[in-house]
């Protein structure tokens, strides 16, 4: 991913700012479906809204917007929203993502650090990781690496490892995500998949 940024992403009722209702939904694991673009996918809805919580301390909020604007809110883009209190704790806790999808205008969101990323960007190969350093957590097939300042974040990385022949789609990742040291491999009768992006 190139961080321009919340998980993500992607992670949303709009990551980043506006009120109203929704209705939640708690994914079981990431699904992945057949299009090949949004890193953090609202499935159709106008929005949906990602929950990052680390070791039970909320780390971000994504609202990740549909295809049309919402109020305040752009098309196809992720609003962050990070709260710097577990921060401290990213690689040594687990990480457990959830969401609600919603119609109409998002929940209003706050943190100490926010910002904007795009929501559909093109998933690069790679057979060895092409990015080094942060907290590295797994969910499956699905990598998310996080590399934070003393201020918060400062660049998000998704990764998919896939069966050989299969494209990288978007994802809609849920359930936790546990930490893992060094690098993502790509096992033979595989392909691996990310997207870097740094946040501004």
């Amino acid at each position: 991913m190139q961080w321009r940024s919340f998980l993500l992403g992607a992670f949303v009722c709009s990551s980043l700012f506006t009120a109203g209702c929704y209705a939640p939904h708690e994914g079981d694991a990431e699904d992945v479906g057949e299009v090949a673009s949004p890193q953090l996918d609202p499935d159709g809805k106008a929005w949906r809204l990602f929950k990052l919580t680390l070791g039970g301390t909320l780390l971000a909020r994504t609202l990740v917007i549909g295809d049309s604007n919402v109020g305040n809110y752009s098309a196809a883009t992720e609003y962050w929203y990070v709260g710097t209190a577990a921060l401290p704790a990213l690689g040594t806790k687990k990480l457990v993502l959830s969401y609600t999808d919603g119609n109409g205008a998002p929940p209003t969101q706050s943190g100490a650090q926010t910002f904007a990323l795009p929501r559909d960007v093109t998933w690069s190969s790679f057979t060895t990781d092409p990015v080094s350093g942060g907290s590295l957590y797994k969910n499956d097939n699905v990598y998310l690496r996080i590399a934070k300042s003393s201020s918060g974040l400062t660049r998000l990385t998704w990764y998919q490892v896939l069966p050989s022949g299969a494209v990288a789609a978007n994802i809609v990742p849920s359930g936790t995500f546990l930490p893992v040291s060094g690098s993502v491999s790509v096992p033979s009768g595989h392909a691996g998949y990310y997207i870097d992006q740094p946040v501004q």
